[in-house]
């Protein structure tokens, strides 16, 4: 296969993503070859329109599972109830040496995820109906410079333009598939996220996200898959630095309903009749 060429710069194929991800899951990952290494620059020489700032003073949202129990006395000392609130300032924010790996970071490399909208956030740490969660609001403390990657959020790479490329179809601009590329990177950032998942899941996006780091970004943007209402549109934002971050307000909230909606998204089988 072609490696990407970012002195032009110009993607090999609208896959390159795809590549790169499957390479440093399954092959090599802490010391990249050439074609890899000229992915990551081709990604950083085609940013374009997506840089963006979060203000000072901004107000975002975090949610953990789970809330803190107090007991009341009376003026004698005897038990009488008990109340719940959100969790402290420092049980919001990630262990500073024990973090645990996320889609932006690795084991032990503090992010902290947060959200654009209450909703966003809860969701964010896909909670059952019941559930105890403490939310915490959280003030920005100075401007953040942020790579925004909802752009491509719920396209698709592998249509029209590119469908055709494959069965025979004329060759593809670098302007299409720099777009597939970006799309398939959105996406990426933008997949739900469980305990469950295997943990090589996270590795193309964790380097992307160390990639844009060093290239000044304090935060990354990104689509949820969860928490929209309507017009409302929720975001996620991984901070790279969580002391940029003030945690102001907390309070317990509980989770009443959650919207299950689900399409078919692969081919049926049927039995065989004898």
């Amino acid at each position: 296969m072609k490696s990407d060429e970012p002195k032009k710069p110009e993607f090999s194929t609208w896959n390159s993503y795809s590549h790169f991800a499957h390479h440093v899951r399954f092959s090599k990952r802490y010391i990249l070859d050439k074609e890899a290494q000229a992915f990551l620059r081709t990604v950083l020489a085609t940013i374009r329109g997506r840089d963006g700032v979060i203000n000072e003073g901004q107000i975002l949202y975090r949610a953990q599972h789970g809330v803190d129990w107090i007991e009341r006395k009376d003026d004698e000392g005897n038990w009488i109830g008990e109340d719940n609130w959100g969790y402290s300032s420092s049980r919001m924010k990630p262990l500073a040496d024990r973090a645990r790996e996320g889609r932006a970071n690795p084991t032990g490399i503090p992010v902290i995820y947060v959200g654009s909208m209450v909703e966003t956030a809860i969701s964010e740490v896909r909670p059952w109906v019941g559930a105890e969660l403490s939310v915490a609001r959280c003030k920005v403390l100075r401007p953040l410079r942020t790579l925004d990657l909802s752009i491509g959020h719920g396209q698709s790479s592998f249509g029209g333009r590119a469908l055709s490329h494959i069965f025979g179809g004329r060759e593809l601009t670098p302007e299409e598939k720099e777009k597939a590329v970006w799309i398939d990177i959105d996406n990426a950032f933008s997949e739900p996220v469980t305990r469950s998942d295997d943990r090589a899941d996270y590795a193309p996006t964790q380097i992307l996200a160390e990639l844009f780091r060093s290239e000044g970004y304090d935060a990354i943007v990104y689509k949820s898959h969860f928490g929209d209402d309507g017009d409302k549109k929720g975001y996620n934002i991984a901070i790279f630095d969580p002391e940029v971050i003030d945690i102001v307000t907390c309070a317990p909230y509980r989770v009443k309903s959650i919207k299950v909606e689900a399409h078919q998204d692969g081919n049926e089988w049927f039995k065989k009749e004898n």
